[in-house]
């Protein structure tokens, strides 16, 4: 009688699976851990949907996730700060924390062969880095000839081969993989043409589509385009909008800045100073506080005696509408709300606004 329920049960479950149009194919997905992570949680994050969709214990030195296949994902398997990005399909993937690839599948193979291409130029950078500083004293004149052959030799190289990786994958889950590769670097337009090339199931993922609202974001917040303004709800009941500031009649240095940013806080020093030298009828500095917590930042602004304005607890609003992934970004807006630069720092922002307030 047992045998008869398992055979009506396996058919019934088969049926459901053809009728709903889902091919299930199961995936295991297993690696080698140090002796040191046994008993630690490995975690499987997905990154279309932007979370963990599986755990495991470390046990043995060696962590296992299995389960169904219903489609492909981008994903990460992490141990603390041990790592391995991976395709997650049918199959058996072998996940390698050391060399952060995985093998055993075609898109995993496709995958590691692009890291290890692009590891191998991040490592012939860092030698000639390394091999400048060795044989030119002068700091200046080594990062002057690093940065001549940075331009003429390996930032075309590098270039070829995201271009070259892409084209070979702009039909699989892969390429989408690189696209957010090159959408670090790229300036603003040059994603245009990648997303052309992209089959639409991969122009359809949520990764993917998150990109190309960046990029649109940035192309509507340019240099040359009018400011896209924001209002945010302030922790006093009150609230404050970009356009409190820009669009009237001053030039606005706008510093998109967290508490627990290093670079941000760095980057104070300089704020001040410009600050003390430009405030005014033609200046005007403004804070706008992104992915913080307001205790933490009233503490950091009390902390580096911050005497500018501030729009505190705008979480990820202006940074979606201005195509941000990374602080600190400072954007200088003109008297009449045109933005005029984007992504100052230090001794070139402070010459920048000379410039224009001369």
């Amino acid at each position: 009688m047992k045998r008869i329920t398992r055979f009506f049960l396996t058919t019934a479950i088969g049926l459901l699976t053809v009728a709903s149009g889902v091919k299930a194919q199961s995936y295991t997905v297993e690696g080698a851990a140090d002796a040191a992570l046994n008993g630690q949680k490995a975690y499987l994050y997905d990154y279309n949907a932007r979370k963990i969709i599986d755990s495991a214990v470390v046990a043995d030195n060696k962590f296992v996730f299995e389960g169904v296949a219903d489609d492909v994902k981008y994903a990460r398997v992490s141990i603390e700060r041990n790592y391995a990005n991976l395709i997650l399909e049918a199959g058996n993937i072998i996940a390698d924390l050391k060399e952060h690839n995985a093998s055993g599948t075609a898109l995993n193979e496709a995958l590691a062969a692009y890291n290890k291409g692009m590891s191998d130029l991040y490592k012939e950078r860092a030698g000639l880095y390394k091999d400048l500083k060795e044989k030119i004293k002068d700091e200046a004149q080594m990062r002057k000839t690093f940065d001549s052959i940075y331009e003429a030799s390996w930032s075309p190289r590098y270039a070829a081969q995201l271009e070259e990786s892409f084209d070979k994958n702009a039909n699989n889950i892969v390429g989408a993989a690189i696209a957010n590769d090159m959408s670090m670097s790229y300036r603003i337009g040059q994603m245009d043409t990648i997303f052309a090339k992209m089959d639409k199931s991969v122009a359809s993922l949520p990764m993917v589509t998150r990109l190309i609202d960046r990029n649109n974001a940035l192309k509507s917040t340019a240099v040359g385009q009018k400011f896209t303004d924001f209002t945010i709800d302030q922790p006093d009941g009150t609230k404050k909008s970009l356009s409190d500031y820009a669009g009237k009649g001053k030039y606005v240095l706008v510093d998109f800045w967290a508490s627990w940013c290093g670079p941000c806080r760095a980057e104070g020093p300089n704020l001040k100073e410009i600050y003390a030298k430009h405030k005014g009828d033609k200046f005007e500095l403004l804070g706008v506080v992104v992915w913080d917590e307001v205790d933490k930042t009233k503490k950091a602004i009390e902390e580096d005696a911050m005497t500018w304005p501030q729009i505190l607890d705008a979480k990820e609003i202006p940074t979606k509408l201005y195509g941000i992934n990374g602080i600190p970004h400072i954007i200088l807006i003109g008297p009449d709300g045109t933005i005029v630069a984007r992504e100052l720092r230090g001794e070139a922002m402070k010459a920048k606004i000379d410039e224009v307030l001369k």
